[in-house]
């Protein structure tokens, strides 16, 4: 008895959960877009949403974010209703597609820096590990020779990548990201899938990637979830694989492969 007492303390406390969605059912109109939805993301845990165009992802996301209330079914962030959350610093995101207008004169690194706010206070000057955070975050998506470069002076891609390095630098418990690297180049996908996984390894930071392409970060995924309207798949990313998916396709290939999934 007392050594199964033993072996019982000395084993690992269960991951904490990040996010949690039960039965959410949601819709624009009269008729739902989301139905019965289940998500979960433990820390440490790296899982990706896919699914066609129209299949619900966007709005699955404002959801989990607490920026569109559900029909019915529950969200908790952090183990409370995200629009009650208290630990703002604890979560990273970085939206489809954010711009900036063209008058903005700050620049790649005063942007990134802006990520450091919710770890102290906004009047507090940056010391020296806001400055380790920043520098390493924008060494993740490789734009720190671009660091004092004015951020409306940068592409379109590059810009995305500013925003990843924002998200990076605050070191969230949960960082969501929403079509993170669309128009990246392939050196860029791999520095980025590089962050991601130092930043689960080293600091156990849960990660919810939507994305088209998967395939720089296929190897690290813990599980895929297919969205088309409710869960048609969550599991293993080797399970699609063994099934003859591919998890390199691009947008326009992804429904053709979603149809054959049940």
């Amino acid at each position: 008895m007392g050594s199964a007492v033993s072996d019982a303390r000395s084993s690992p406390a269960p991951a904490r959960l990040l996010v949690e969605a039960h039965g959410l059912t949601f819709g624009y109109g009269r008729e739902p877009i989301l139905r019965d939805v289940d998500l979960r993301v433990h820390q440490g845990e790296f899982v990706a949403l896919v699914g066609p165009n129209g299949s619900g992802k966007s709005t699955l996301l404002r959801l989990l974010l607490g920026r569109l209330r559900p029909w019915s079914g529950t969200v908790e962030l952090f183990g409370r209703p995200p629009w009650a959350l208290r630990e703002r610093g604890a979560l990273g995101y970085v939206p489809q597609r954010p711009t900036l207008t063209s008058e903005v004169p700050a620049t790649v690194e005063e942007i990134v820096a802006t990520g450091r706010i919710p770890v102290g206070r906004w009047w507090r000057r940056l010391g020296p590990a806001d400055r380790e955070a920043v520098r390493h975050a924008l060494e993740s998506v490789d734009l720190l020779e671009l660091a004092r470069r004015p951020i409306n002076e940068l592409s379109g891609g590059q810009q995305q990548r500013v925003f990843i390095a924002r998200a990076l630098a605050g070191e969230p418990q949960l960082l969501v990201l929403d079509e993170p690297v669309a128009g990246v180049d392939a050196a860029s996908q791999q520095r980025f899938r590089d962050a991601l996984v130092h930043a689960i390894a080293h600091h156990g930071t849960g990660v919810l990637l939507v994305s088209h392409e998967l395939s720089a970060v296929a190897h690290d995924l813990d599980r895929i979830v297919v969205l088309k309207g409710t869960v048609q798949f969550d599991g293993p990313a080797a399970r699609l694989a063994s099934a003859g998916v591919s998890l390199g396709v691009h947008a326009e290939d992804l429904p053709q492969w979603l149809e054959g999934l049940r």
